[in-house]
């Protein structure tokens, strides 16, 4: 990875839909050039996908919580994690070290799904105990860092 690619990254970053053309003219290359670019980051693995971002809150999920959950211990995310993946409130399932095992995204329309989720969780074998905490709002939401490449390489 170069300075070029740091640049492609980052314009990818700001706006997935940025025609080719468009991100040939941003980092100063030919769009066959771009195109090869973007190809060998996805082929990597580096890029992973694009995605669309949503206003949740229009779309009727109104709530949106963060829930910190404790496990017995050797109870391990295959018995745990696959239970807590298949709720599609969860939008996010941390893996943490820490106070707690795991830690959750939730968004959800209002506190009645949010109590129904939450028994839900609650009977998933090995979960000793949960802590919520509501969101007020976002003051930063960002799928990526910024990348910065050494200038030396």
């Amino acid at each position: 990875m170069d300075q070029t690619d740091a640049a492609i990254l980052n314009e990818l970053r700001n706006n997935a839909r940025i025609s080719n053309l468009a991100l040939a003219k941003k980092v100063n290359l030919s769009p066959s050039t771009v195109l090869e670019r973007v190809k060998r980051l996805r082929e990597s693995g580096i890029i992973k996908g694009f995605q669309s971002r949503f206003d949740c809150v229009k779309l009727g999920y109104g709530l949106t919580v963060l829930i910190e959950l404790r496990a017995q211990k050797n109870t391990g995310e295959d018995i745990i994690g696959p239970q807590l993946a298949a709720m599609p409130e969860i939008v996010e399932i941390y893996d943490v070290a820490g106070e707690c095992d795991y830690l959750l995204k939730v968004m959800t329309a209002n506190s009645e799904t949010l109590g129904k989720l939450l028994l839900q969780i609650g009977r998933i074998p090995g979960i000793v105990s949960s802590r919520t905490t509501l969101l007020l709002g976002t003051l930063k939401s960002e799928t990526a860092p910024v990348i910065k490449v050494p200038e030396d390489e």
